[in-house]
């Protein structure tokens, strides 16, 4: 699964001077070997959050050699759209490569391992959004519908 970072193109999707598929499928820095390895899904990523999700179903290259995906909207994952992107985040000082990927399994499944982020550590389990900063603040993003109880200790 390929994270893609729209936070230049996507508004202007908001703005309706382009299409959701132009702002996500088009022009990304991808070798063929990440094709083959990550190649199933294109999620745009806006400010963090998942703002589209595209099944691939094929690709092309253009004159500067950059990947121009060719997809339909996703059912499939489209229960990510609203939700922090399940890639590691954008936000590190220097960090500006467009593209992320992460294996589309380890989604399916609802975990993501525990990564070290500008806001602090934070993991994905079951599609739910736990970061610890450097406070020891707790921040938890719960998907629509979900529930939770928090418990703490006394001592």
């Amino acid at each position: 699964m390929f994270a893609v970072h729209v936070n230049k193109t996507w508004p202007l999707v908001e703005q309706k001077r382009m299409t959701p598929a132009d702002a996500v499928l088009g022009r990304w820095p991808i070798s063929d070997e990440k094709i083959g390895e990550f190649g199933d899904v294109v999620l745009g990523v806006f400010e963090n959050v998942v703002v589209a999700a595209y099944d691939i179903t094929g690709h092309s290259r253009d004159a500067e050699n950059k990947v121009i995906f060719t997809g339909t909207p996703s059912t499939t994952w489209a229960h990510l759209i609203g939700q922090p992107t399940p890639a590691a985040p954008w936000g590190r000082r220097g960090d500006a490569w467009p593209v992320r990927t992460v294996a589309t399994s380890v989604v399916a499944g609802g975990d993501v391992p525990v990564e070290d982020t500008p806001a602090g550590r934070r993991a994905v389990v079951d599609g739910v959004v736990l970061t610890v900063d450097d406070d020891r603040h707790v921040t938890v993003i719960l998907p629509a519908g979900r529930a939770i109880t928090v418990q703490y200790a006394t001592t």
